[in-house]
């Protein structure tokens, strides 16, 4: 019997398409939590989803590597604006 089969490419696909929004979540979770938390929960997550698919080119981690730096600097405006 094979190991490889379409389906279990296809279950492969879905499964880190749904790691890599996940990351994608958490990282703007942080926009409304503790962007310093979440972020690296983020990246972590995103790390996974990097080494799941052996044709990633790391754009989900750079995605979250942005939303959590935006998170960073709002967050930080906005309890600090004209201090």
């Amino acid at each position: 019997m094979r190991d490889y089969t379409p389906e279990v490419e296809s279950f492969r696909d879905d499964a880190v398409a749904i790691v890599n929004a996940s990351a994608v979540v958490i990282a703007l979770m942080g926009t409304w939590t503790r962007p310093l938390l979440m972020a690296p929960i983020a990246l972590v997550v995103a790390a996974i989803g990097y080494v799941l698919t052996p044709r990633s080119k790391g754009g989900t981690i750079l995605a979250v590597l942005v939303i959590g730096l935006l998170s960073l600097l709002t967050t930080w405006y906005l309890e600090k604006p004209f201090a």
